[in-house]
């Protein structure tokens, strides 16, 4: 039997809420008011708190730019968290024997652990449209439970279901 190496990688991108579109455009509008200010009225008095506001503009239009990477490799699943296309984060590695369940969110499967107080880990796109899953695994390190909310596609369910039938629920 020849075994072959699986690899499967998905990213997704997360939507900024309409909450921090409207954020986003009231910092510019405050900021280009303290800039007309700082030209017109009086430059000594809005000089240090237009700079810190451009600076502020720059980091929170900055920081709602994430994405998630999902990767699985030989039984092994990987989401790391990118913020601005250049900062990388490891959230979740998991092994599939530490997998407890993957299903659909809010069936059946997934149940008993609504409403559980366990870490959650959020990796979705927040897009309407798109069906997410529900996956609960055991940390080997500190013995509980954790949760973690994403949306592999169908390959990547697959592959895991190869590895885990029982625990995988498509």
């Amino acid at each position: 039997m020849i075994y072959q190496d699986v690899y499967i990688e998905k990213s997704v991108h997360r939507k900024a809420p309409a909450v921090t579109k409207i954020y986003n455009v009231l910092m510019i509008m405050i900021t280009i008011f303290m800039a007309l200010n700082f030209v017109f009225v009086d430059y000594r008095v809005f000089g240090i708190p237009l700079i810190v506001m451009i600076i502020a503009c720059y980091f929170v239009t900055q920081n709602t730019k994430i994405d998630f990477d999902y990767t699985y490799t030989n039984g092994i699943l990987e989401i790391t968290k990118i913020k601005r296309k250049t900062k990388r984060q490891e959230l979740i590695s998991c092994e599939m024997k530490d997998l407890v369940v993957v299903a659909r969110s809010k069936t059946e499967p997934v149940q008993p652990y609504i409403g559980r107080n366990m870490k959650t880990y959020d990796c979705l796109s927040h897009d309407p449209a798109v069906t997410y899953y529900t996956m609960i695994i055991r940390d080997p390190d500190m013995g509980n439970e954790i949760k973690v909310l994403f949306e592999p596609g169908e390959d990547l369910l697959e592959a895991m279901q190869r590895i885990s039938p029982d625990k995988v629920h498509i």
